[in-house]
């Protein structure tokens, strides 16, 4: 809760424009606002707003207008709150504001309800007229505008002293006091461009009234607190607009390090840093400059690191006019451009397919080990079966084979075990161990030993063993 007594701006819509028979008025009525949470973290509950509904009767609607460059032109325009620092007639400081009341409300604020894309909703409303006579030239520019269906920004100020934060949220308490209307530009006319109602985007805000606004009423709240000391409790400040959470963090980080003299802007926030708006007043020392800070942020806490505050500056680029043959290249390269991403979508497409059939694919196959995990013990069983089996008639066949030998001690020998076991596995190791046994049995074979015996015979007749006649008829004719 707080004791001074602060103004906020909030957005109104032209919602209706009414003929009348009377030529010096034109009726109209107007949509203040809505029960829900504003883009600047600020709620007025319905209650509240029914409290001060009797306040907005009688109070001016104002604007700014700024006549045609030439005749017969649509150079004419509205302007902003157009408010700047100055001094009351007593020499104290004052915002004051070159705008002049072109009609007023006349009526209480209502509870209606509008047609929005979300389909119905309370809001609160009130009745005005335009003194259309005095300022017919105006009245014609809301007109046109009105007819061609262009949204009529406009900006309220409310007076409040008590509100309570929850969740970050600003909730309004009673008693609040409607104060006044400005009409803003709501189309760009010449030089001037559209100004956004304070609802809009910070981002947007360093380009309407609204920036210039709180510069002056912080300049002349910190002058008239130094001057006045106590004094200050009776001025009225502006509130903050369209500050989000991590915004009102910041402010309460980098303010406390400014100088009396001096206020800041945060003109734009983005992930990692932001961008202020930093402005002295001082005699001394008055400037009016950008600066770029890095910070972090950690759920609701955020840290400005001070050491890496630089001054920076805004630019704008002037692009050249594309040539209408080049254009058409430029579009032909668009459709070929959206052909091919086309193209890569159902490769994504095929892609995603393909993920999936690897998948379930996977899923199988990892199953299947899971199955095979599952009879592994079943098949070292058999395993370890089919060896002793073999081992065993491997050991018969030899066993027989060295006792024919009489090598019983040899065949029972760790070498010739280990052979015999080597001798169960295939390939070239089993054929190596084979060889060796077969080759030991070999060298236990005992050959005996030869004995030369002569025999001799004598003859029992001596005579001539050798015939005298060696012919052929001699030989073959007995």
């Amino acid at each position: 809760m707080t004791k001074k007594q602060k103004r906020k701006l909030c957005q109104l819509q032209l919602n209706e424009i009414k003929t009348s028979d009377d030529p010096t008025k034109l009726s109209c009525s107007f949509v203040i606002f809505d029960f829900d949470v504003s883009h600047n973290n600020a709620v007025i509950s319905k209650n509240v707003a029914l409290e001060a509904a009797s306040t907005i009767i009688n109070k001016p609607i104002v604007a700014k207008y700024y006549e045609v460059d030439e005749l017969n032109t649509s150079t004419d325009a509205l302007g902003t709150h157009e408010a700047y620092l100055d001094t009351d007639k007593h020499g104290e400081l004052e915002v004051k504001r070159d705008t002049v009341p072109i009609g007023v409300f006349t009526s209480e604020g209502y509870i209606t309800e509008i047609e929005t894309p979300e389909g119905k909703k309370e809001v609160l409303a009130a009745d005005a007229i335009l003194w259309s006579s005095r300022f017919k030239d105006a009245c014609e520019l809301l007109l046109e505008w009105y007819g061609r269906g262009i949204n009529i920004n406009t900006s309220c100020e409310i007076l409040y002293s008590n509100y309570n934060m929850q969740d970050g949220i600003e909730h309004l308490q009673s008693p609040i006091y409607f104060e006044g209307h400005a009409i803003l530009n709501s189309e760009k006319r010449g030089e001037h461009d559209i100004v956004l109602p304070a609802y809009d985007s910070s981002k947007l805000l360093s380009f309407n009234e609204i920036q210039q606004f709180e510069r002056l009423v912080a300049q002349a709240a910190t002058r008239q607190n130094n001057e006045e000391g106590e004094k200050m409790n009776k001025f009225r400040k502006v509130f903050e607009l369209s500050h989000s959470d991590v915004r009102t963090l910041l402010y309460n980080q980098l303010d406390p390090t400014l100088d009396k003299e001096s206020a800041s802007y945060i003109a734009d926030v983005y992930d990692t840093y932001f961008i202020v708006n930093v402005y002295s007043w001082s005699d001394e020392n008055s400037y009016d400059k950008y600066f770029k800070f890095n910070y972090t942020r950690t759920g609701d806490t955020v840290s400005i690191d001070f050491d890496s505050k630089t001054e920076v500056f805004m630019t704008r680029n002037w692009e050249e006019v594309v040539p209408e043959p080049i254009q058409t290249q430029l579009n032909q390269k668009d459709e070929q451009i959206k052909d091919l991403t086309k193209q890569v979508n159902q490769i994504n497409k095929n892609k995603v397919e393909i993920e999936q059939q690897f998948n379930t694919a996977s899923e199988k196959l990892v199953q299947l080990n899971s199955e095979v995990e599952q009879l592994k013990p079943y098949k070292e069983k058999h395993e370890k079966t089919l060896f002793e089996q073999k081992l065993n008639e491997k050991n018969e066949f030899y066993k027989a084979k060295f006792e024919a030998l009489n090598a019983e001690d040899k065949f029972s020998t760790e070498e010739v075990q280990n052979l015999i076991h080597a001798s169960i596995n295939l390939g070239e190791e089993g054929e190596k161990a084979v060889l060796q046994l077969n080759t030991m049995l070999v060298d236990l074979v005992s050959v005996p030993v030869e004995t030369n015996t002569t025999i001799r015979e004598f003859s029992s007749k001596r005579e001539n063993l050798i015939p005298n006649d060696d012919s052929f008829e001699s030989r073959f004719s007995q």
